[in-house]
C-alpha cells in the first residue's frame, strides 16, 4: 500500500494493487473517506493528477507571502520580529549611516577599518605609521563627532 499526502503532509489518499491488476484507492478528503477501485491505467491517471496539484500548491504557497511580511522598505520581516522595532532599528540604521558619512574621509577610513574590517587598534596604528594612543584620541574625536551628528 502507497500513502500520498498533500502540500501540507496530510494524508491525501492510499493506494493499494489488487489481484486482478486493478488499483483501489481510499481517497481521504474533508467530506469523509471514498474508496474506489480503478483499472491500472485510471489509477496512475489518479496519481499523476494527484502529484500536478501537489506541485501546483506547493508552488503557489512559496510564490504569495503576505504583506505584513514586509517592513516599509520592501525587505521581508523575520516571522519572530517585532515589524514596529524593525523599522526602528533600520531608522537608527540610516541615521548612524547618514552621520558616517558627514565625518571626514580619513575618519571614515578608520571607522571602516575597525567596525567592518575587525582591525584592532593596534593594528590600524601600526598600518598608518601612528601610535596607538594617536588612533584612541581619533576615535575619541569621532565618537563625539558621531554623537552631536545623531543628536541633530
Amino acid at each position: 500500500m502507497k500513502k500520498y499526502y498533500d502540500d501540507r503532509h496530510q494524508l491525501n489518499m492510499e493506494i493499494s494493487d489488487t489481484k486482478d491488476g486493478s488499483m483501489h484507492i481510499k481517497l481521504h478528503q474533508p467530506t469523509g473517506i471514498k474508496e474506489i477501485t480503478v483499472t491500472e491505467a485510471k489509477g496512475k491517471e489518479i496519481i499523476e493528477l494527484n502529484r500536478i496539484e501537489y506541485n501546483d500548491n506547493h508552488r503557489e504557497t512559496r510564490r504569495h507571502v503576505s504583506l505584513e511580511a514586509y517592513d516599509p522598505y520592501g525587505a521581508l520581516v523575520k516571522d519572530d520580529a517585532d515589524p514596529l522595532q524593525e523599522v526602528i532599528n533600520q531608522e537608527e540604521m540610516d541615521q548612524l549611516h547618514h552621520s558616517i558619512n558627514q565625518l571626514k574621509p580619513e575618519q571614515q577610513k578608520l571607522v571602516m577599518k575597525k567596525f567592518w574590517n575587525d582591525m584592532k587598534q593596534v593594528d590600524i596604528a601600526k598600518d598608518d605609521g601612528v601610535t596607538k594612543m594617536a588612533i584612541t584620541k581619533r576615535f575619541q574625536t569621532i565618537y563625539r563627532r558621531l554623537k552631536k551628528n545623531l543628536q541633530k
